[in-house]
């Protein structure tokens, strides 16, 4: 899995199932980050891997189904969720509403279906956090910033670009490039825009064609106006050099 990955865990106690389900997001483009057997199981690898969506087949062996799993995960930490059953009803789908923004799946399913499923999850729960939905497709919009990270559409899905791992933000007209250390995404919205919805404190307009992640700053040289960002010398407009400069002496 790459630094851009959606980070996924599955809760199934049907090998054959998470086999199935490991192969259908590989053709999406997801990568499954590790399978859960059992509830038990499945609040140790959600503690360990933190991720950004849970896939969770309803009927598991034990006392706790599913559902009850959800209800334990969602009380550490809110995350997008979908429920998988072969026997959906009304009750189960009444239970499985109960725990938080979700989408449902019903066996046998096949890998668009699975994309449209962690779209709508994903869409459901920004929605839940106040997002705005995409004003054309009212879907989850392009540089949502969610879970930690910007949600970008690459290659049709959605790619999550994590916050800690940003460098630089660089405008381009009414697009923004996001800058990692491996990869650079492209963003349809504009600097200010993006740096408007970031945390206050972690990111900081340069320039009117630059922003940075405050905390990858490595040098900076009031004199000659300019910021040092990985192996990146970025011009430092005069309008933004003491806001810029009482941030860093804020991180010290």
């Amino acid at each position: 899995m790459t630094t851009s990955d959606i980070t996924i865990l599955a809760v199934e106690n049907n090998p054959m199932q998470a086999r199935i389900l490991r192969h259908q997001l590989q053709e999406l483009g997801y990568g499954l980050a590790g399978v859960a057997p059992s509830a038990e199981e499945a609040e140790r690898l959600f503690a360990a891997l933190q991720p950004d969506l849970v896939v969770l087949d309803i009927h598991l062996d034990g006392p706790r189904d599913g559902i009850a799993t959800a209800e334990a995960l969602v009380q550490r930490r809110r995350v997008p969720l979908i429920f998988i059953t072969a026997f959906p009803d009304n009750p189960t789908f009444a239970r499985a509403r109960q725990v938080g923004p979700f989408a449902f799946l019903g066996k046998p399913y096949n890998g668009p279906l699975l994309g449209h499923s962690i779209e709508l999850a994903l869409q459901h729960f920004a929605t839940r956090q106040g997002h705005a939905p995409d004003a054309e497709t009212g879907g989850l919009a392009d540089g949502t910033v969610l879970l930690d990270g910007i949600f970008v559409r690459h290659q049709q899905r959605f790619v999550k670009v994590p916050l800690a791992d940003l460098l630089l933000l660089e405008a381009d007209g009414g697009h923004t490039h996001l800058h990692t250390a491996a990869r650079k995404f492209r963003l349809r919205q504009g600097l200010a825009e993006l740096l408007a919805r970031l945390p206050a404190g972690q990111f900081a307009r340069i320039h009117r064609g630059y922003g940075v992640r405050v905390g990858a700053v490595t040098a900076l040289d009031p004199s000659a106006h300019t910021v040092q960002v990985g192996e990146r010398t970025l011009p430092l407009g005069r309008s933004y050099r003491d806001e810029l400069t009482a941030t860093l002496r804020l991180l010290k």
